[in-house]
């Protein structure tokens, strides 16, 4: 596959698949997705694996980043609960959480792209009690009603969005050279459910997640400044489609399929962690 750290992991996944899921295969998937992160290193205190029944506004866990603790915690009793492909599940849960860590290293660097500003979006809260917030100014920050608010609205989340998308992208990239096993299908599937997460028929046109998240968060001053950024950039569908801003019927319907080289019929259920 070209990348060693990349043939170490698809090793560690074929020699664990057929097998408990343990402790041992998510630590030694974790050091070795670690490897080629080492910038994110200070941005990760601790690492756990529990069997614990947690949850977080009433849903259960099964993979957490704590921003304030810079925690990843990997919740192994529910990975078997909602899932089928026990491993596969947990490449998916390790990469997504260590996208979250990236996601705070990225807001922290503080450029002016677009992908930093939706991060800014997803991470206001924080952003704001650690002064490295790059948006509107808000008069009164409750913190409590943004965390509820952000929580309510995790469906549409920008940043939630993009790591799933990062994510399950990650395991097309390990697995495509199966070719059209079940294994590929199913992480061509969950790429494609991340791609479209969000988006809703008004009947009108496809509301756009990211746009939708500003405004029921409240931020509706940073809704309409990034409408306008995003009328006055000719951003690409890929663009567009990875940071939940406005696609056409087409794209949504045709387009996201050739993306992720899946016919429709071959779709199956994604799997969804935090």
């Amino acid at each position: 596959m070209g990348d060693s750290m990349a043939d170490k992991i698809y090793e560690l996944y074929q020699e664990n698949k057929n097998r408990v899921l343990d402790d041992k295969f998510i630590n030694s998937t974790f050091e070795t997705m670690l490897e080629k992160e080492s910038g994110i290193l200070p941005y990760i205190k601790n690492f756990i694996i529990t069997d614990e029944d947690k949850k977080r506004f009433g849903m259960k866990l099964i993979g957490y980043y704590s921003l304030e603790d810079k925690s990843i915690t990997i919740n192994k009793k529910t990975i078997k609960e909602q899932s089928i492909n026990h491993q596969l599940y947990t490449l998916h849960v390790l990469k997504h959480e260590l996208e979250h860590v990236k996601n705070l290293k990225k807001l922290y660097e503080g450029k002016n792209d677009i992908e930093t500003l939706i991060i800014n979006c997803s991470l206001r809260s924080y952003a704001i009690e650690h002064g490295i917030d790059r948006l509107s100014n808000i008069d009164e920050f409750n913190k409590t009603f943004l965390n509820l608010n952000t929580w309510a609205n995790y469906e549409i989340d920008p940043g939630e969005r993009l790591v799933d998308i990062r994510a399950s992208k990650y395991l097309v990239n390990l697995l495509k050279n199966q070719r059209d096993s079940e294994d590929l299908l199913i992480a061509r599937s969950m790429l494609y459910y991340a791609y479209i997460r969000g988006y809703k028929d008004n009947r009108y046109y496809l509301d756009a997640p990211t746009l939708e998240f500003l405004r029921k968060t409240g931020m509706y001053v940073d809704a309409n400044r990034l409408k306008t950024r995003i009328d006055e950039n000719d951003y690409s569908f890929d663009t567009r489609i990875t940071y939940g801003l406005p696609i056409t019927y087409p794209e949504y319907n045709d387009k996201v399929l050739k993306k992720v080289k899946l016919q429709k019929k071959f779709i199956t259920g994604g799997e969804k962690d935090e």
